[in-house]
């Protein structure tokens, strides 16, 4: 069995997370399974952040709106929580990843 010996150049990244990336809400729809008006009220709710672009009458969200939606949905699903639950979970995972993200600054 012969050994390929592939180098991947440091120029090209394995995972591209193109944070500019829009959706328009029946995309979102699509891509979840989440009806239009459910997002409407998870934004209502503070669950998602509000749409970060709008062109004309259409809202647009992010790659982040699109994890988090599918986050609600998974914690809906598994663990049948109610909209308190759901408030308390998601924060604290926001707490979560912003104690993360301070460890990883570098310290002084």
């Amino acid at each position: 069995m012969k050994s390929d010996s592939t180098t991947i150049s440091p120029d090209l990244s394995v995972y591209d997370d193109d944070t500019d990336i829009h959706f328009s809400i029946e995309v979102i729809a699509e891509l979840t399974g989440i009806d239009p008006q459910t997002i409407l009220y998870y934004q209502a709710q503070g669950f998602i952040r509000p749409a970060t672009r709008e062109v004309g009458d259409d809202k647009l969200f992010d790659s982040e709106c699109l994890r988090q939606l599918r986050r609600i949905e998974h914690l809906r699903a598994t663990c049948e929580v109610n909209n308190v639950g759901l408030r308390l979970i998601l924060d604290l995972l926001h707490e979560i990843e912003c104690l993360r993200e301070e460890r990883r600054q570098p310290r002084h």
